[in-house]
C-alpha cells in the first residue's frame, strides 16, 4: 500500500504546488488543490484497477490459485475476494489521501457522510474497471501486457477528462472526448461532495456509467474464470 500510494501522493503535491495560479482561471472553485483531490481519489481507483490485473497473473502463475481450486472454497468467491481485496486496498489510500489533503488545506464540504460517498464511487469506479484487466490477465497470463495496456489507457483518460484540470480549458474535441469519458462523470460527482454541490441528476449520471461498465466487464470476468478453472 505504501509504494502504491506514492504516485497518487506526489501528484498531489506537485500539481497542487506547480499550478496554484490554476486557481484564479474559471472552473476552478477554491483553490486548485480542492478541485485536484477528488481527481487524484479517483487516479487512485484506476491505477488500483491495472494492479487487480497484476495480482491475477501473479496467482495464475505461482500455482496459488491451482491450491485454492484444491479447497471446498467456492469458485465465485475466489475471484470475488481477489476483487474485494483490491477495492479495500484502494479505499485504504484513499482515506490516506483524503487526509493528507485535508491537512494541506482541503475542507470537504459535505463533512463525513460526503467521505464516504467519495470512497464508495472509488470503490466502485475500481471494481468496473479492474475487470478490464483481470480479462487481460487471465488471457495473457503476462504482467507486461496489463502494465503496457494500463499505460496506454491510463493517461487518455486522466488528461483527457476533468480530474486533472477544467475541462473549458480544453479544444472542442478533448472537450467532446471527456464528456464520454468515465473517469470524467466520477471525478465529477466526487468534486461535488467535496465542494458541496452535488446534484442527485450528477449522481445518476456517473453511477449509470460505472454501473454499465462493471455489468460488462464483471460478467467478461467471471465468463473467463470459469474457462481458466475449468
Amino acid at each position: 500500500m505504501a509504494t502504491n500510494l506514492v504516485t497518487p501522493i506526489l501528484f498531489l503535491f506537485l500539481f497542487s504546488q506547480l499550478l496554484q495560479k490554476l486557481s484564479f482561471f474559471p472552473g476552478v472553485t477554491g483553490n486548485y488543490l480542492t478541485y485536484l483531490t477528488p481527481g487524484i481519489v479517483i487516479l487512485i481507483a484506476l491505477s488500483g484497477a491495472t494492479l487487480s490485473g497484476v495480482s491475477m497473473v501473479n496467482d495464475l502463475n505461482s500455482g496459488f490459485l491451482s491450491k485454492m481450486l484444491l479447497t471446498q472454497v467456492s469458485r465465485p468467491a475466489i475471484l470475488l475476494g481477489r476483487m474485494l481485496t483490491d477495492v479495500i486496498v484502494v479505499v485504504g489510500q484513499s482515506v490516506m489521501t483524503i487526509v493528507i489533503a485535508i491537512i494541506m488545506g482541503v475542507t470537504i464540504v459535505t463533512g463525513i457522510p460526503g467521505v464516504l460517498l467519495i470512497l464508495l464511487t472509488a470503490a466502485f469506479f475500481e471494481l468496473a474497471l479492474s475487470g478490464i484487466f483481470l480479462v487481460v490477465g487471465m488471457k495473457t497470463r503476462k504482467t507486461e501486457t496489463i502494465s503496457a495496456i494500463g499505460s496506454v489507457l491510463f493517461f487518455p483518460l486522466v488528461f483527457v477528462s476533468s480530474a486533472m484540470f477544467p475541462v473549458s480549458f480544453f479544444p472542442s474535441w478533448a472537450q467532446t472526448i471527456s464528456a464520454y469519458n468515465p473517469v470524467s462523470y466520477a471525478s465529477d460527482v466526487t468534486r461535488d461532495l467535496v465542494q458541496g454541490g452535488l446534484s442527485w441528476g450528477a449522481v445518476v449520471s456517473a453511477y449509470s456509467a460505472i454501473g454499465l461498465i462493471a455489468i460488462v466487464t464483471i460478467a467478461a470476468t467471471l465468463y473467463l474464470f470459469r474457462k481458466v478453472i475449468s
